[in-house]
């Protein structure tokens, strides 16, 4: 026995001892005594199985590893099954399976033995393949489970629920799309408002700096045919955007000061200190009051009614350079034709849903123009609907 247990630490370099019953069977069996005890015949079965015959070194190891499992599950009373555990005795007796479930057993004994130990870069490729598949059969459950989970009561999925989910999906995006809509161009509108009253910030630190005037880059736009102040981007003899931007030449405001974020193609950076105007009629986002040769002051007017200095880019000159129809009473482009920002000469701005001020002012056009349209307007009759067609001949529709 003790050359038994020290041949066990060699191997297993673990401490093996036998209980004192066990150790009595142990005695009885080799000393050759006839005992009646279970114990006694186990024993001889184990030893029985020293005279199995073994193919090769690998199954030994193999049938070795096995019986070992079985005797630390047993002594954890962990049980097999009745199928399981007659299939390990036949298999541990011979040398071919003969059920399925020996072929099991033999399987998972080839691989416990079977080849030379792996190196690190193949058991983490072995590791690596091993979760891969894993995974994939978790994808594929998980796909089956949608597509098996039932939509309706009783049912599996059906072109109805779909029918039902698209039309919910356009229901909600037809009030919510509005919605963002409309906060995102009140948003816009802010922040077009805040750029005007930092415009009338800029505009009093100006005049602050230069005898009370206001910006102005040139004495007067030409005469003759030269009289004009359309010409954006050219000289500032042919432009009135260049006086506005006289605040940006001089620092007193920047380009993004200048650029209502509802036009695209506002201009909001470059080299502003090398330029005298932006470059097209587009990059402008604000029209600025029309400078008269001597300019004007910016506590030089005392009237009644209000003096505007700036406000949203005007339509009219714009259909004008595009050779468009002019509409009098068109709103700016800047806020969907909403209405537009208009900022007085005392530096407070207000919001104004049509270009007609008070007393009939039209901010896109002189006050010369503007009689002319109200007198032609008078002279040919607004239709009020009492009107009939002059003859045969007048073509005149309704609505």
């Amino acid at each position: 026995m003790d050359e038994f247990n020290g041949f066990n630490q060699n191997e297993t370099d673990q401490e093996f001892q036998l209980s004192d019953a066990d150790k009595a069977a142990v005695d009885a069996f080799f000393e050759g005594e006839s005992v009646d005890s279970e114990r006694t015949d186990k024993l001889a079965q184990l030893m029985g199985l020293l005279d199995t015959p073994i193919a090769d070194d690998g199954q030994r190891r193999a049938r070795i590893d096995v019986t070992t499992l079985r005797a630390t599950t047993e002594t954890e009373s962990a049980q097999l099954t009745a199928a399981s555990a007659s299939s390990v005795d036949d298999w541990m007796g011979q040398n071919e399976p003969i059920t399925q479930r020996d072929g099991v057993h033999a399987g998972l004994a080839n691989l416990v033995s079977s080849g030379a130990p792996y190196s690190d870069s193949e058991r983490n490729s072995l590791v690596d393949r091993t979760l891969g598949l894993i995974q994939e059969e978790i994808d594929r459950s998980e796909k089956r489970y949608i597509m098996d989970m039932p939509i309706t009561p009783g049912g599996r999925f059906h072109l109805a629920d779909l029918v039902s989910v698209a039309a919910t999906l356009l229901l909600v995006a037809s009030v919510t799309i509005p919605v963002l809509s409309g906060i995102r161009s009140r948003s816009m509108q802010a922040i077009c408002n805040n750029n005007m009253a930092t415009a009338g910030t800029a505009f009093g630190s100006y005049a602050g700096a230069n005898r009370d005037l206001l910006p102005m880059a040139t004495a007067g736009f030409g005469s003759g045919s030269n009289a004009t102040w359309m010409d954006v981007g050219t000289t500032p003899e042919r432009s009135n955007s260049s006086n506005l931007y006289m605040l940006v030449r001089t620092k007193h405001a920047t380009l993004e000061d200048l650029a209502c974020p509802t036009n695209p193609d506002a201009l909001i950076e470059g080299n502003a200190e090398a330029q005298q105007d932006w470059r097209s009629l587009d990059e402008i986002s604000y029209s600025y009051r029309i400078m008269t040769p001597g300019g004007l002051k910016a506590h030089g007017v005392d009237q009644p009614v209000r003096v505007v200095l700036l406000s949203d880019r005007s339509p009219v000159v714009r259909r004008i350079v595009n050779q468009q129809p002019v509409k009098p009473e068109e709103n700016t482009p800047n806020h969907d034709h909403a209405g537009q920002h208009v900022l007085g000469l005392d530096g407070g701005s207000t919001w104004q849903r049509d270009p007609v001020l008070d007393q009939g002012d039209n901010l896109w056009f002189p006050r010369p123009i503007e009689e002319f349209i109200y007198r032609a307007r008078d002279r040919m009759g607004i239709i009020k609907g009492n009107e009939l067609p002059d003859g045969p001949t007048d073509a005149f529709v309704g609505p």
